[in-house]
């Protein structure tokens, strides 16, 4: 006698993360614009009114896996943060966090925030997401860099411009993945992370991991 397979059963925490996770996936694979619910129902193996026990439409659940990578990458950089032993570990804490969930978060959040940002309508709630993880970014790299200058271990720079200009180079590495199809993400944050160490500690000084 055939025994029927029987499905696992998950606590609503686990499930939600699991839905946000798959939604991420889809949403990255193809346009945020044409996926729709039932698309990402089919696509976590569910009934499509489970996701709306969860979410109440299409944008709330964008809105929620948007801000779950985000909450990933965060959770990662503390945990790295916390080992860092200088100023400079500070930073190579998050260009690490980003070199160790490049193939999946980083280079998924990427990409719809990307496709977002083409549509012509905005939305109130993801633009605060959006600029909320890049003024998290921006604190976090001028606070390191201030703590550098103070110890004496950063050369003078203006905080403000020099993190900016960080969080820009992070960023543009990704994009820069995504348009030409090269495989080098973990390369390309090593050698922005010299560079940083060139422009903060000067020539002639090594620039290690902190």
């Amino acid at each position: 006698m055939a025994v029927k397979a029987v499905r696992q059963r998950l606590d609503p925490a686990r499930r939600s993360e699991l839905i946000l996770e798959k939604a991420l996936e889809l949403f990255a694979e193809t346009h945020y614009s044409i996926v729709t619910v039932r698309d990402i129902a089919r696509h976590c193996g569910i009934n499509v009114g489970l996701i709306y026990h969860y979410f109440d439409n299409k944008e709330h659940l964008f809105r929620s896996a948007l801000a779950h990578a985000i909450g990933q990458l965060v959770a990662d950089y503390e945990r790295r943060r916390r080992e860092a032993s200088d100023p400079f570990a500070g930073i190579a804490a998050w260009l690490d966090t980003h070199a160790a969930v490049a193939p999946t978060t980083i280079t998924r959040m990427v990409k719809i925030m990307a496709d977002y940002a083409a549509l012509g309508a905005r939305d109130s709630e993801t633009d605060a997401i959006v600029a909320g993880f890049y003024r998290r970014e921006q604190d976090l790299l001028e606070e390191t860099l201030r703590r550098g200058i103070a110890a004496g271990v950063f050369r003078a720079v203006d905080v403000e411009k020099t993190a900016r200009v960080i969080g820009r180079q992070l960023d543009g590495i990704f994009h820069a993945s995504a348009s030409r199809g090269e495989d080098r993400i973990a390369q390309d944050i090593e050698e922005l992370r010299e560079f940083i160490g060139y422009v903060l500690r000067g020539p002639g000084e090594s620039p290690g991991r902190g």
